[in-house]
């Protein structure tokens, strides 16, 4: 059993998280173990809205004067 199938959902964000913050200071090691750990949280949550979501155009914002 990996470790990661032991962890709920919010400690592997947590994880990742951590280890990407890690990563930013340069240890390579943390961004493969975080690329990983995201790798399953996204496996086990699916498409989410922010990530999958379609982009929804704004309309035009029509003007305050009148084109005579």
């Amino acid at each position: 059993m990996r470790l990661m199938d032991s962890m709920s959902d919010e400690e592997l964000a947590s994880a990742a998280f951590v280890l990407r913050k890690r990563a930013e200071h340069g240890d390579t090691a943390a961004l493969r173990q975080a690329e990983k750990l995201e790798a399953e949280l996204r496996e086990r949550l699916g498409p989410t809205p922010s990530r999958q979501g379609p982009l929804v155009e704004l309309p035009k914002p029509r003007p305050w004067w009148r084109f005579w």
